[in-house]
């Protein structure tokens, strides 16, 4: 996916904190920076083959009901960030102070997504995944959309300059990309079922490890 030849002046930055954990907040969990958790700021679009990849992993893991899936939250937020659900829309239902952490705004340590509305949206990516490869019915099946605004700059060579608002905006889109790509270079490993990204036609598994681990079973289950 040549997403620079497509888009040269997509602006894609995005903040992320080096750790999350799960908070209570009135009943509700949430997805949050860590105390002591430093911020960095990041190019989404610099490896959008990676974010798909770990949300569509997410998303298996998520729907499956695997073991640990809030860790997983966690990790896949630590590498990424969260997808910018909310943030400054309004203060909600704790207008005197109490502020919910998903109206805070987005680059705030403070900003939290409720783990619930984050995990339906890989879950929902994954459920697009596996119909595109005849693994699940289409059947209400919501429409995935992305948020793609421009603009012109000024002077006699003006650049048509692209936005994302959100990483969950750039999500989609990488996403559509890349599940339109003839190519189809998201694959699911032949061994332990981990969705990952190879251009190779042919490539079966997600790494060597699974790769050996599943030549030698078959060889066992033949002796």
């Amino acid at each position: 996916m040549d997403l620079k030849a497509m888009f040269p002046n997509l602006n894609t930055m995005w903040v992320r904190w080096s750790a999350y954990e799960i908070v209570d907040y009135h009943g509700v969990s949430y997805l949050m920076p860590s105390p002591g958790s430093e911020a960095f700021q990041y190019n989404c679009a610099e490896q959008p083959e990676i974010l798909v990849a770990d949300a569509l992993e997410l998303g298996r893991q998520i729907t499956e009901n695997a073991d640990n899936t809030g860790r997983a939250c966690a990790s896949f937020a630590a590498r990424h960030g969260l997808f910018g659900l909310g943030g400054g829309k309004d203060v909600g239902p704790f207008s005197s102070g109490d502020v919910a952490p998903c109206y805070r705004p987005v680059n705030d340590r403070e900003y939290g997504e409720e783990l619930r509305r984050f995990q339906d949206e890989p879950r929902l990516l994954y459920r697009h995944f596996l119909s595109a490869r005849g693994e699940a019915a289409m059947a209400e099946m919501p429409a995935i959309a992305s948020e793609l605004r421009f603009k012109l700059t000024s002077g006699q060579m003006p650049q048509l300059v692209c936005e994302l608002e959100n990483l969950l905006s750039a999500l989609r889109l990488f996403y559509a990309l890349l599940i339109t790509d003839s190519a189809m270079p998201l694959k699911v490993c032949k061994n332990c079922g981990k969705v990952y990204y190879n251009l190779h036609a042919k490539s079966e598994f997600c790494g060597t490890k699974c790769r050996n681990y599943y030549n030698v079973k078959a060889f066992r289950s033949k002796k």
